[in-house]
């Protein structure tokens, strides 16, 4: 069942909600993505430097130990937004937020529904190559 052409493709999942974390980061794995996951925006970043096969980080809103627009500034201290792909997932339609992640290089601003599909869609543009 694997959506992504056979190479390894694995997504990197930061939410400090562990019901949408543990939701979601099932519902990509039912669709063949190898998960890990992340309980905040240190932890992400520190999975991120000790793990070089990440393909795609998805960042579910702020995180109680840093912002969103903090941690995709850190990544792309490092990474572009080819290089390493992220989907920011935001509880709420905030124009100001959206326009900031874009500022930071965010690939995707996708808004919390009660469904995954919008996410897993947007994740499927980054990995049918």
């Amino acid at each position: 069942m694997n959506v992504h052409s056979g190479t390894a493709f694995t997504i990197l999942l930061a939410s400090e909600t562990p019901s949408y974390r543990n939701n979601l980061a099932s519902s990509l794995r039912m669709q063949g993505y190898s998960v890990e996951v992340a309980t905040g925006g240190f932890h992400l970043l520190h999975l991120i430097e000790n793990s070089p096969d990440i393909s795609l980080i998805i960042i579910h809103d702020d995180m109680f130990d840093m912002s969103g627009y903090e941690i995709v500034s850190l990544i792309r201290v490092s990474k572009s937004n080819k290089e390493l792909p992220v989907i920011f997932i935001s509880k709420d339609n905030n124009k100001e937020k959206f326009i900031k992640m874009l500022e930071v290089e965010a690939n995707d601003y996708v808004v919390q529904t009660p469904i995954f599909q919008p996410v897993i869609s947007t994740v499927k543009k980054y990995c049918s190559n």
